[in-house]
Order: C-alpha cells, then structure tokens, then sequence
C-alpha cells in the first residue's frame, strides 16, 4: 500500500510492472481493488497505477467536495505528485466519466483514454442510483452495510476474482455524504456538448446487459471521430470481471495500437446489446 498527499489530503495508490504509464480509476462506491485481476495483466507490458477517489476506499477527503470536476482535477495533481507527463488513462462507471472529462480537459496529459460502463450524461443512470442523490436514501444506505454488500455483489456479477471479499469491504469505506455528493454531481453531469472536441484517441466499452448504466451511451459516439465503440453482448456492469479474456485482450490490444496515422473515424465495432432479464 502506497500513500501520497495531495492538497493536503490523503489518498492511497498502488502501482505494478514496468513501462508506459496506464492510470485506472474506480467507480461509484468501489475502490482501486476491483480492478486488479486486470492490472496484473497490463502490468506485464506497462506500468500500472491505480487510485482511490477522495472519500472511497482508503483515500480521506478533508476538504475537496466530491464531484467530477474534483476527481478530475485529482487526476491531473496525482500525475504531477508522481512526476507523469501523460498517462494511458482508463475509468470505469463514474472512474469513466472522471476519465473523459479529463482527456476533454487536459489532452497533453492524456494519450488515450478508455471509459468502461461510463455514464456521458447522469440521466442514464439506474433508478436505484438516483434515489441515492437524496440524502435520507444516502443516510439509510449506508447505515446498512449489509445492503451494500449484496448490492455490490449483484453489480458485480460473474468474476473469477478470488478476492470479492475484499472488494466487498472496500464498497463500505464511504460516508453517506460521499455516496449523496458524488451521485448527485454525476446526475448534474451531460458531456454530450463536449464530446466534439474530444482530441485523443478513445475506447469506449459497454456491457450489453449493463443494470447500471444504460448501455445505448455507446450510440452517443457514433459521430465522434477518434472514438471506437464496443459493446460486450454477453456483460453487465463489470466487462473486465464478466468476460476478461475478451476485455484484457481489447483493452490491450488498443493501448498498444498506434493511432498517429489516424485522420477519419476509428472502426466502430458495435454489437447489438442482449435484452435485460
């Protein structure tokens, strides 16, 4: 467990293998953990970096108000602290939406950029997620650890990750205010207008069966001319937990791809997404 001090608050990292630098970020009530079976695969190629967004997991908020525009920010001061001048940068659900914001917001920083289940605009949210942005509902959730667990684990779905129970204790480290605060600013979130200038070569992964976020976000990139589009048939919220062999393979495949020549739209492989049950 690594810690650094970043605007004098707390925030915990861990970092694998040798290479380019590739940076993930968490979602909504996760931690860096989940992300690990994935980790260790790049980390064969690349160097590896993970975070825990202020108020989740081990990192402490002190002062910094949850919101996308602040975990961005974190981004951008976690790359100065460890002296990174541009990063491979890959989100997942709300670590998604932090991620593209950023790569619209600071491209020299960010060489590609990979959102996974990430929600563009906050209305694609399931309606169990915007129920938390009331901070009663945020209060009564969190006070119910139990709920949490299952939740998280339903979200979770099939994963091969013999470390769930861990993932599962990290999705309890946030207050209710941390859960409310940073709902709330995902649901006040639309990047739709921005994505035209987005200036770095981007994947963009959905799970077809995703409960979560509505996986039609995939369609908004249609037109966006350095943006590849995948949608996983047969995933729900978690690709990379779901279906690994299929996510490491896409996920490294572009990572290493050389998108210089590229002056026309990237290929768009979109698969049609399985209904929900």
């Amino acid at each position: 467990m690594s810690m650094i001090v970043i605007d004098n608050q707390t925030v915990h990292y861990e970092v694998f293998g040798r290479g380019r630098p590739v940076l993930f970020l968490h979602g909504w009530m996760g931690s860096w953990r989940y992300w690990f079976p994935t980790i260790e695969q790049v980390a064969e190629k690349y160097r590896a970096y993970s975070f825990d967004f202020w108020g989740f997991g081990e990192s402490r908020r002190k002062s910094t108000p949850e919101s996308i525009q602040n975990y961005s920010h974190q981004v951008i001061r976690f790359l100065d602290a460890l002296g990174i001048d541009r990063v491979l940068l890959v989100g997942h659900s709300m670590g998604g939406m932090v991620a593209l914001k950023t790569a619209l917001d600071h491209p020299r920083r960010i060489a590609k950029v990979v959102t996974v289940g990430a929600p563009i605009v906050g209305s694609s949210l399931s309606w169990f997620l915007k129920l938390t942005c009331y901070q009663p509902v945020a209060d009564t959730f969190a006070r119910a650890p139990w709920l949490r667990r299952f939740l998280f684990r339903h979200f979770l779905g099939e994963t091969n990750d013999p470390a769930v129970h861990e993932i599962l204790e990290d999705s309890l480290k946030s207050s209710a205010i941390t859960l409310q605060r940073s709902i709330a600013s995902m649901l006040r979130t639309d990047l739709r207008p921005e994505l035209s200038r987005l200036a770095v070569p981007a994947l963009i992964v959905h799970g077809g069966r995703d409960e979560i976020v509505n996986p039609d976000q995939a369609n908004l990139f249609h037109h966006v001319p350095l943006a590849q589009v995948v949608v996983m048939p047969k995933s729900r919220h978690f690709p990379f937990l779901n279906e690994p062999e299929q996510f490491n393979s896409l996920l490294l495949g572009f990572l290493a791809h050389d998108h210089s020549s590229f002056r026309t739209p990237i290929s768009q492989s979109v698969m049609r997404p399985s209904p929900l049950p």
